[in-house]
């Protein structure tokens, strides 16, 4: 055989087994409400980079931001089903109560906490697990979006006074339970109305403001409207990794543990700086014009005390009685 033969021999040796190992490649594809270019998006193609390099090509994980693949909803089922292997997003809880605990009020005050049980060993992070294993599916982290609080289209009178009656209207999201008697029992008055209606419905009075969301998200959505922001840190809004059981099943043991490695370092990343990302939306909203209410931990804890102690015996049926046990003991609450 000649040298230049050779040569040609060893290139399509090497071709072959390119293509051979680009064959069994597995692509797992991802959605993502974030959109491209956010905090959020990036850290899910961070997630795909982490898994492509340590898998060695094994795995490529194929991101579709902004809801490319449907509305988020949706998606949930389709990757219940499999026909979407992976998303980064909320969990819908319309089927399984227990998963109301993503939201729960006062479940946690502060970032610390928050990390510490939306994490694998977490009290939130394993109930969520068993609950969703039952659908087929295995969570894999907790992307930080922050803490949560509500925004008024005009001010608030003492928002940390929690005996006070105010003739303000907070709309909540239809199903939101939890928040509705948590608003009632710090003065508000609430009504349902669903997302699509919401800046309409703050524009025009129908509703005086809005909770649920973060600051982030009120600058997104509702940054001209917002008169008044009260960080209430009432719950920790998060996106989860989740991904098809049965798909995460197919691969080695190795690559699993990679995918969740990889999750939990995109995770704990962001838990690392999510409360500066709040503080920063929050220092623009003041730039904006907005009047920004926060309150130091003494307060805050003095408004977790009143919604442990009165709402969340009348919001408890939300969970079902084991699960509100088990975040009651993770609490160190009796």
């Amino acid at each position: 055989m000649t040298q230049n033969n050779r040569k040609i021999a060893t290139l399509l040796a090497i071709t072959t087994l390119l293509l051979t190992g680009a064959a069994h490649a597995e692509t797992l594809r991802l959605s993502t409400l974030k959109q491209p270019g956010s905090d959020g998006a990036q850290a899910a193609e961070k997630f795909a980079a982490l898994v492509g390099e340590r898998t060695e090509g094994r795995v490529e994980v194929k991101v579709y931001p902004a809801s490319q693949l449907g509305d988020w909803t949706e998606v949930y089922e389709q990757v219940m089903q499999g026909a979407v292997d992976m998303a980064m997003q909320p969990l819908a809880t319309a089927d399984d109560k227990r998963l109301a605990i993503t939201w729960f009020p006062y479940a946690f005050t502060n970032y610390e906490t928050a990390k510490q049980s939306l994490s694998p060993g977490g009290a939130v992070f394993d109930i969520v697990s068993e609950a969703i294993a039952d659908k087929g599916l295995t969570p894999l982290g907790v992307y930080g979006e922050g803490m949560g609080g509500a925004g008024f289209a005009g001010a608030v009178e003492n928002p940390s006074d929690t005996e006070l009656k105010r003739n303000l209207k907070i709309r909540v999201w239809p199903g939101g339970v939890t928040h509705r008697v948590l608003l009632e029992r710090f003065g508000f008055n609430t009504a349902t109305l669903p997302w699509a209606e919401l800046y309409t419905g703050m524009q025009t009075g129908v509703v005086d403001g809005q909770i649920g969301g973060t600051a982030g998200m009120a600058l997104e959505s509702f940054k001209d409207i917002t008169k008044t922001w009260v960080q209430y840190n009432d719950h920790f809004e998060g996106d989860w990794f989740i991904v098809n059981s049965e798909r995460y099943a197919s691969l080695s043991e190795a690559d699993q543990k990679i995918l969740l490695d990889a999750a939990q370092e995109v995770s704990s990343e962001r838990f690392e700086q999510v409360e500066a990302a709040d503080a920063k939306h929050l220092d623009t909203m003041r730039q904006a014009g907005i009047e920004v209410v926060t309150f130091d931990d003494a307060t805050l804890d003095k408004l977790a005390g009143v919604a442990r102690t009165d709402v969340w015996p009348q919001i408890a049926g939300e969970l079902g009685e084991e699960t509100f046990g088990q975040l009651k003991s993770s609490l160190g609450i009796d």
